[in-house]
């Protein structure tokens, strides 16, 4: 299109033509600068608000992890770190981990010689669309997580 072309808009119900010309507004994307950030999913924040586990000290410590999340959500903060920081026993934060695992929640990986976690790319996710949809084929395909069962909470607490 260039500068001299004209755009027309017709009215479907007169049949009214009407002449104008194609203005190009570039919208740039918005840049986040100074806080850190990650997206997280409403049906999956209604499915741990929901569930009677969740309580408390899992809550906080789900919720430092989340704080703390590094890009492709990987989660770098040791045990120790965390009850320090939520003034809590370590025996409890590991139970509270232990409890995020079995949910699905938080995620056990391994790459190479270590062992480490990462957050469950349906609960949040830091890092491009293209990578989430990357992990989450990878997730299904070793079977990491059974996505099924997650679905089928989701849709139950959104109902």
């Amino acid at each position: 299109m260039t500068k001299d072309d004209k755009v027309h808009v017709v009215n479907e119900k007169t049949g009214e033509k009407k002449d104008g010309f194609f203005i190009y507004v570039p919208y740039p994307k918005p840049k986040i600068k100074g806080n850190r950030w990650m997206m997280t999913f409403q049906d999956s924040l209604i499915n741990i608000a929901t569930d009677k586990d969740m309580t408390g000290e899992t809550l906080k410590v789900m919720l430092l992890l989340m704080g703390n999340l590094d890009f492709e959500n990987y989660i770098h903060v040791k045990q120790v770190e965390l009850a320090k920081t939520l003034e809590m026993q370590k025996t409890n934060v590991s139970r509270s981990i232990k409890l995020l695992v079995n949910k699905g929640i938080i995620l056990k990986v391994k790459e190479g010689r270590t062992a480490g976690y990462k957050l469950n790319p349906n609960y949040g996710w830091k890092g491009t669309a293209a990578n989430r949809d990357k992990e989450i084929n990878r997730i299904v395909k070793e079977r990491v997580v059974d996505m099924q069962k997650y679905r089928d909470a989701t849709e139950k607490s959104s109902v």
